[in-house]
């Protein structure tokens, strides 16, 4: 993508016009089937956030029209694509909302695209489930898996920034990668949902990014007064120093809970506890970090909604930690040390790599949808476009 925000944009949506279609189908589903909100609702809902957007991202705003005139959708639904994380936090528990039914069937009947109802899952084994423990089948909300290392505790002394993406699998069609060049701020690489501006990534100037889901009580009370963590995303992506980046964090409220991890080349590394109670800081400890699906500060672990049943969130921290500390001290902390420990499966389906579960509907059928390790001196996304275990790690450079 090259030239102004509406260049960048149509440039986009021309060439992914049929993935944000995938897209829309998956939000539109995930909109009812979550918040029981139509896809009418849901664009409402995202249109009722301009008026801050217009004052603090007019330029992605433009990008977002540039993505709707290529590829034939109107603004208002990439707008909903790029809010997914704050619509989908009206919602307050796993399941299906009551109001399901009645908003897929409003949204058939617009014509809004539409998956299979319940699609076979494309994978080439599964785990056994005992159907006796009713936690191994229980919805979730998706869960991820960020890892960190400093170049003191790295065999390259290089610093790299590494994730599972866990969600459902029938977004995995919807997946892409960008290359972003723009004259006002550096060359970027970032994997994304098609439609959305930016989600795990890298940039020219050597800051990385990561995203983890977090939930509190207050989320999803408002709509219109913070910053969505997608365009967030972005923003930090087009940033050329880490003191710009750190900045631009702090100076926005958010109407939902995430946890965004940034990392430099330069070896500074943190991560952020997003959330509308405000924002709490996680710090490397010995050069290593890792997070997952819940709150370690103290003073918004108050206001964290518990994890739901059967969630690993506590298991995966515990287990990624183990396995970055040992690959630390082995002196052999490399990018293909972390590629193996996203691979992990120890403790399935509590585990870093999770397989999908054919027990639970598509719409609720979580997964590690890819998986990502930057390098961020090399400036290379090494990117699983599928479940980690299962397939190679293809190297991508920000330049061609």
């Amino acid at each position: 993508m090259y030239g102004d925000p509406q260049q960048r944009g149509y440039q986009y949506g021309a060439q992914a016009a049929l993935q944000i279609r995938h897209s829309i189908a998956s939000y539109a589903r995930q909109f009812a089937y979550r918040c029981g909100l139509t896809w009418h609702q849901s664009q409402t809902l995202a249109e009722g956030s301009l008026p801050w957007l217009e004052r603090h991202t007019p330029q992605l705003l433009e990008e977002i029209q540039g993505i709707a005139t290529g590829s034939g959708f109107t603004f208002s639904e990439i707008l909903a694509l790029n809010l997914r994380t704050e619509i989908l936090a009206r919602a307050v528990s796993g399941g299906s909302h009551p109001h399901y039914a009645a908003a897929v069937e409003h949204n058939r009947q617009a014509g809004v695209p539409q998956h299979p109802p319940d699609p076979v899952p494309e994978f080439k084994e599964i785990d056994e489930i005992d159907e006796s423990n009713s936690s191994q089948a229980h919805p979730d909300w998706g869960e991820c898996t960020t890892l960190a290392a400093l170049p003191q505790v790295t065999a390259t002394q290089h610093t790299y920034l590494a994730q599972t993406w866990d969600w459902v699998g029938a977004q995995r069609s919807a997946c892409l990668v960008l290359r972003i060049h723009a004259p006002d701020h550096p060359p970027c690489l970032t994997l994304t949902e098609a439609g959305i501006l930016a989600k795990i990534g890298l940039n020219q100037a050597g800051l990385a990014v990561t995203l983890n889901l977090l939930r509190s009580q207050q989320d999803g009370q408002t709509q219109s007064g913070g910053m969505p963590v997608h365009l967030l995303l972005r923003l930090l992506l087009q940033c050329e120093t880490w003191q710009q980046a750190l900045e631009r964090v702090k100076s926005y409220p958010y109407t939902a809970s995430s946890c965004v991890s940034l990392a430099s080349a330069s070896g500074q590394l943190i991560s952020f506890e997003l959330s509308p109670q405000g924002i709490g800081l996680h710090h490397p400890q010995r050069g290593l970090l890792v997070h997952t699906n819940h709150f370690l500060d103290p003073t918004l672990q108050v206001h964290e909604l518990p994890p739901y049943v059967g969630s690993s969130t506590r298991q995966r921290l515990e287990r990624a930690s183990y396995l970055l500390h040992q690959s630390a001290q082995r002196g052999s902390l490399n990018a293909v040390a972390l590629q193996e420990i996203l691979r992990d499966r120890t403790n399935a389906p509590r585990c870093i790599c999770r397989h999908p579960d054919p027990h639970l509907p598509a719409v609720d059928r979580t997964e590690t949808v890819a998986a990502v390790v930057m390098d961020l001196n090399q400036q290379i996304l090494h990117l699983a476009p599928g479940l980690p275990d299962q397939v190679e790690f293809v190297p991508i450079p920000i330049q061609p």
